[in-house]
């Protein structure tokens, strides 16, 4: 089974809590899993942690991936894990629904507005290595639903998350801004 995180190597992305959950996953799935990090920054520490969990030989540090290969990447992975800190958005999450890959957050900001749990991927508690490792087990040991996870995300991408349909809305906030101060001038 492949698991990946990719993004920025900062603290508030909470690759240390992956990487702190792996022990478990590993354990549960028989050391048949690998865990790819993706992103640029420093590693130093992470690959560190790795070591001294001893999982260093089922992590992949890759530094940062062109957009096609990751997209190529993306066709054989099992489960993509965003376990942020704080994550004001999370376009992440979304860049998984459009690769059809099941994904597994941390119910931080952003995040439980774009995933919807249970439906649309899985919410884990935020900075829970234990949650994370369930999180991310639900996918691994449950293929069907975690295709049923993927192709609702791949489908509500479309409805709530469409450029066109953003655009749309964004505008039509500015144009009642715009009627709300006009409403005030006038008075």
């Amino acid at each position: 089974k492949i698991v990946y995180y990719v993004g920025r190597m900062t603290f508030e992305k909470g690759v240390s809590v992956l990487l702190n959950a792996a022990p478990k996953v590993l354990a549960q799935t028989e050391g048949q899993t690998k865990f790819v990090i993706i992103g640029g920054g420093n590693t130093d520490k992470l690959k560190q942690q790795a070591w001294h969990l001893g999982i260093w030989h089922h992590c992949y540090f890759t530094g940062f991936m062109s957009d096609e290969n990751l997209d190529r990447f993306q066709t054989v992975a099992d489960c993509a894990v965003f376990p942020s800190l704080y994550e004001p958005f999370g376009i992440v999450a979304l860049e998984s629904f459009a690769a059809r890959v099941p994904v597994v957050v941390s119910d931080t900001c952003g995040f439980p507005e774009v995933v919807r749990h249970g439906q649309t991927g899985i919410v884990t508690r935020v900075n829970n290595p234990d949650s994370l490792a369930w999180g991310i087990l639900e996918v691994l040991n449950h293929p069907e639903y975690a295709q049923e996870l993927a192709n609702n995300a791949y489908e509500d991408l479309e409805k709530r998350f469409h450029w066109a349909n953003l655009a749309r809305q964004t505008e039509t906030v500015y144009g009642l801004v715009v009627q709300e101060r006009q409403l005030v001038e006038w008075r």
